[in-house]
């Protein structure tokens, strides 16, 4: 398992997260090795000084977060406000809403806005996608969409539609199926609660960056 160490980002957004269950994972990334930490924007600034400036995991946080239907303006505040508390990646989940409406064309604005204000800082953006609710053409588009704006990855669920009474769990199918969609040229991240060492193993086989991983190792 050592070898899927420096994969694997705790993810910790569920909406009754403890601080002892945050400084838990902090314990695994700074111990184990782990790629990173995304912690909701809330703790952002505390985990930067639990961190320090100088480690080399990735602190990470959620905009827009769980639906993305936010107006562009207040995600560019959230956005601006995590950098300010030190987030060294950002990850803004995609108004799946706006896609489903006449509005979508504004997604492509949107993105381009925020993709510019995190480059400008010279830190990573993540484009969230909830997978599980688009069609194949959908999912296409919307990928194609956040290659062309500048995403520096994409990622296949929020994690929120694993819990709770509408609950998707994890698909090695789809999460293989999302990677050959992706370009090559931008990174990819697959949500992987519920999946085997070896699931998660060939994962990283056929190109996945980062394993977001929301509960602890067993």
């Amino acid at each position: 398992m050592n070898h899927l160490f420096p994969y694997i980002e705790r993810t910790l957004l569920h909406p009754d997260v403890t601080i002892n269950e945050q400084y838990e994972a902090l314990d695994d990334v700074t111990q184990l090795g782990f790629a990173g930490l995304t912690v909701a924007p809330f703790w952002v600034k505390k985990f930067r000084r639990e961190l320090g400036d100088n480690h080399p995991a990735i602190l990470s946080t959620v905009i827009g977060y769980p639906f993305g239907y936010q107006r562009t303006e207040a995600k560019q505040t959230e956005l601006e406000w995590a950098l300010r508390d030190g987030a060294s990646e950002i990850e803004v989940v995609l108004n799946t809403s706006a896609l489903f409406s006449p509005s979508s064309v504004w997604l492509k604005i949107e993105l381009a806005k925020l993709v510019a204000l995190a480059h400008a800082q010279e830190k990573f953006f993540t484009v969230i996608l909830e997978s599980s609710l688009l069609d194949q053409a959908q999912l296409q588009a919307m990928i194609k969409l956040a290659a062309n704006t500048g995403a520096d990855f994409i990622k296949n669920a929020t994690g929120s539609r694993q819990t709770g009474s509408r609950q998707t769990g994890f698909s090695q199918e789809a999460a293989l199926a999302f990677r050959q969609l992706v370009p090559k040229s931008i990174g990819v991240k697959i949500v992987v609660d519920g999946a085997t060492q070896e699931e998660m193993e060939q994962l990283i086989s056929v190109g996945v960056d980062r394993l977001s991983l929301g509960q602890p190792l067993a």
